[in-house]
């Protein structure tokens, strides 16, 4: 049995690792907005923009490492508008070969403490494509519910168009022990 993956918030010093990552994630992974030949961060903009999240109140940006890789990742952004700023937003990923073995949900659970214990947010909000049965099962599992649904919102490449599911969860109301 391989030993499990650290959950840590990214570095600066990641940002080589994170492209890779991503242009892999991009690659291979069907339920991903970003298409990869649309990817095209080099390694001092994304330095920068780990900077800024590690230094964000509102905002993380999690990794998931196994020896010296990034094997997941999760980004949230949070709107400063004051109407709606008690709501957050994430995106997550998982390499391929860790998929449906709980890192998934150890990475997500790990973001929902960090909501629960913050001073103003109250709700976190995803966007999932509605084939995308595994992910939809492990956010019911965490308790996130369906709140609305974009009908045919995304075309895949072979022509295929799926509905984009909103769905949220309100972590103040769930036990404190995830």
């Amino acid at each position: 049995m391989r030993n499990l993956p650290e959950i840590r918030d990214a570095k600066p010093s990641d940002a080589k690792a994170m492209i890779a990552y991503q242009k892999r994630i991009y690659e291979n992974a069907q339920h991903m907005v970003t298409a990869v030949d649309e990817f095209g961060v080099g390694v001092w903009r994304q330095r920068f923009w780990i900077a800024r999240k590690a230094t964000s109140k509102l905002e993380r940006c999690l990794v998931a490492t196994h020896d010296g890789h990034i094997v997941a990742m999760l980004d949230s952004w949070t709107d400063r508008r004051r109407r709606v700023a008690h709501s957050t937003s994430f995106a997550m990923s998982v390499a391929e070969g860790w998929r449906c073995k709980g890192l998934g949900k150890k990475l997500l659970s790990h973001f929902i403490v960090w909501v629960q214990k913050h001073p103003t947010l109250e709700r976190i909000e995803l966007h999932v494509h509605a084939d995308n049965t595994h992910a939809i099962e492990l956010y019911t599992q965490l308790g996130f519910t369906l709140e609305g649904t974009r009908k045919n919102a995304v075309r895949y490449e072979d022509g295929r168009i799926v509905d984009d599911h909103i769905m949220a969860l309100w972590p103040g109301k769930l036990n404190k022990a995830i």
